[in-house]
Formats: C-alpha cells, structure tokens, sequence
C-alpha cells in the first residue's frame, strides 16, 4: 500500500498506510463526562508508581462502568494490573478501594475487597485436571462460615453460572479438555459464584471464538447494569467501542489519553498507543497525565 523513501517513514504516515486511512479529526479528546456511568468511584489509583513500568497513573473507576485500557505490548499494563489485584506493592501511591486505602500484601487482601483479576493465562488460574464444578467453587470455600451451608448451596451455585454463561460441559471431569473459551468462561464464572465489586479482566477474549467473544461482551455490560465496576484491557481495538464506557491509553507506563467507549476509532486509540497524538493534535493537561511531550517509539 505505500513505498517510501526512510525520511519520509515517519511514525504517523506508517500508522496511516497501515489502516489504510488518515485518523478523521483531532485525536486525543478528553470526554468531559463519564460515559453511561454517573455511580460512585469504587476503585481508584493516585499517583500509581511501580519502577519504570508504572509511573504515575491516576485512575478512577465507578460502578456501573466498564472502563477500557489500550496499551501496546510492554507499556506497563501486565505490572498495572498486578498492582490493583495486589499481587505487588507500589513503589509509590495508593490504591483506594471503596473510600479506604489498600494495602494488600497479596491477591487474597484485593479479594476481600471485592477486587478479583481474571488473569491472561486461563490455564494458570484454573484447576486443569479438576472437575467443572470444583473450578467454579473453589473460591468459596476460603470464605465459607458452615461447610453444611457451603454444601446446601454449592449445587444451586454452579447450576445458575453454568446456564448464565453457556458453559459446554460435556468434557467437565477435566477442565483442561475444554475448549479456550469456556476455560475463560469458568475463570469469570468462578467470581459470579463467589461475588465481587470491582472486576479486572486481562485480554479476556483473546484466543477465543466470535461467538464466546459476544457472550463476554454482552455478560459485561450485563454486570455493569447490575452495578459492577469493570476495567478490562484487550489488544483487540475494535472490541472497546462494543463494551467500553471510556478507554484510557497506556503509554510508556502512562495515561496519556482518554476517549468515549462508544466512539474511540480504532486510528485514534492505535496513534494514542504510540505516543503520537500530541504530533497531530493539542490535548489539555489533566490528572490523567494528558498532554505530556510523545516520546518517538522506535520502528
């Protein structure tokens, strides 16, 4: 689609032949409110630094809201998420959980919380060679007051998460002979079963069929309508508009960008994800660090 000459190669005119059309508009618009969002911040960051990975993030997420994250490969979003979940200690900052500071010295702190992460390796947080049900309850027992109740209710439990989900559990003896996508099912299921407040997903549809993708996004916003407070960061762009409220972009261990869900073009977020948006366009300052000098990424 283009040949050029090495001074012509500049960052942007790549983008642009990549995705075959030039951005349309200027890029890196802040959305003055907060999508379809007006609930309370149940999860926030201030001033979030992890070594050179995370430095500085401010973020707030609010019930009812599926918040969106875009960031290349290597941007600080795998130590971002490590950080919320609590499976690391900031360098610097604070993380606050409905009004009060945590201070996990590990996941099981952000889960008492209301705070659970469905990681990016499904395999790694299931029982593989374990039952269906034994995956989807395993979370219980951790919090469970009377084993005679946990018992009573585990059966009712999994029924409704399995129905709800559409998990195919004609192989459930061993979960490891499911498909990709319902061993990502049973990884969210497990918290439906067990409860949360504030869901963090990493790249939850990656590797998985359309069909199972549309069932996530749907179950999503589904949870959101009920109250939840969702942020989810996918390498699929063209996923955000179908899910997202808004979408903050990671770069370079920063927030650099925020759009609306609904309307973040893929041009926008993938030029934002580069650190170029202040080469075609101004952005105003704010707390969520917009407007900082790009630096160039190097081809």
């Amino acid at each position: 689609v283009a040949t050029l000459r090495p001074d012509q190669g500049d960052e942007s005119t790549l983008v642009e032949a990549i995705l075959g059309s030039a951005p349309a508009g200027p890029v890196g618009r802040r959305v003055a409110d907060r999508g379809s969002s007006t609930g309370r911040v149940v999860l926030a960051a201030h001033n979030l630094v992890s070594g050179d990975q995370v430095r500085g993030v401010d973020l707030e997420l609010r019930a009812g809201e599926v918040l969106g994250l875009v960031a290349l490969e290597g941007q600080g979003q795998d130590r971002l998420f490590a950080l919320l979940a609590g499976d690391r200690k900031p360098d610097q900052g604070r993380i606050v959980v409905n009004g009060k500071e945590l201070a996990a010295r590990s996941p099981h702190d952000a889960i008492a919380q209301g705070v659970v992460l469905v990681p990016p390796d499904r395999l790694a947080a299931l029982l593989p060679s374990r039952p269906v049900a034994e995956n989807l309850t395993v979370t219980l027992y951790n919090q469970a007051r009377s084993w005679l109740g946990l018992v009573a209710n585990e059966a009712e439990r999994v029924a409704e998460t399995i129905e709800r989900l559409s998990i195919d559990v004609r192989a459930q003896r061993r979960v490891r002979q499911l498909s990709g996508g319902n061993q990502q099912k049973l990884v969210i299921g497990r918290w439906l079963v067990s409860g949360f407040r504030t869901l963090l997903l990493f790249d939850p549809t990656r590797g998985i069929d359309i069909q199972t993708k549309r069932q996530i996004y749907r179950l999503l916003r589904e949870l959101a309508g009920e109250g939840a407070a969702i942020l989810v960061y996918t390498s699929e762009l063209a996923e955000l508009p179908q899910v997202c409220d808004r979408v903050l972009v990671l770069y370079d261990g920063q927030i650099v960008d925020e759009l609306p869900g609904p309307t973040a073009s893929e041009e926008s977020l993938l030029i934002a994800a580069h650190g170029l948006h202040t080469e075609l366009g101004s952005m105003p300052s704010g707390p969520t660090g917009l407007g900082r000098t790009s630096e160039r990424v190097q081809p």
